[in-house]
């Protein structure tokens, strides 16, 4: 049975994956429903894309971010990503504010916790992490002689 120190180290790593491995999911939202401090991807038009080419990179097609401030001409923004029309992996921000024009931007999508996803990943991380315990625990256990492993017979 797990005690003391055992549990500890069993029982943080499950304490962390259960807290930073939520699921999130994007749904559509009007740009006038905008909140500030929310995380957003934001979806540019060509044009847009092309009249913004100097800050965010060429043939680029959508940001994610956080919403600083909305402007009447512009959105500033906290960059975390941007992904390139040919590319599949996006290109990582680290909070770099800049200036989107509104004209720049086709739609947005609202970052919101998936709370079923969240919940599924968080019981197979926490189920998983358990067994692989129980399994070292047992072979220790075993290994040192307090297992209930009967001794062989002796011999004739």
């Amino acid at each position: 049975m797990l005690r003391g120190r055992s549990l500890r180290i069993a029982g943080v790593p499950v304490l962390a994956l259960t807290l930073f491995s939520a699921c999130y999911r994007y749904v559509p939202t009007s740009s006038t429903d905008l909140t500030v401090g929310n995380a957003y991807r934001g979806h540019f038009t060509p044009e847009g894309s092309q009249r913004v080419a100097t800050i965010v990179g060429e043939n680029v097609e959508r940001f994610d971010g956080r919403i600083v401030s909305v402007l009447d001409t512009a959105y500033l923004v906290a960059m975390s990503a941007t992904l390139k029309r040919a590319e599949q992996r996006p290109t990582m921000w680290t909070g770099e504010q800049l200036m989107i024009p509104r004209s720049a931007v086709n739609r947005f999508e609202l970052r919101e916790l998936d709370r079923p996803k969240t919940l599924r990943a968080a019981a197979l991380y926490t189920g998983g992490i358990v067994l692989i315990g129980v399994l070292v625990f047992s072979i220790k256990s075993l290994a040192s002689g307090e297992g209930t492993v009967p001794p062989p017979p002796p011999p004739p």
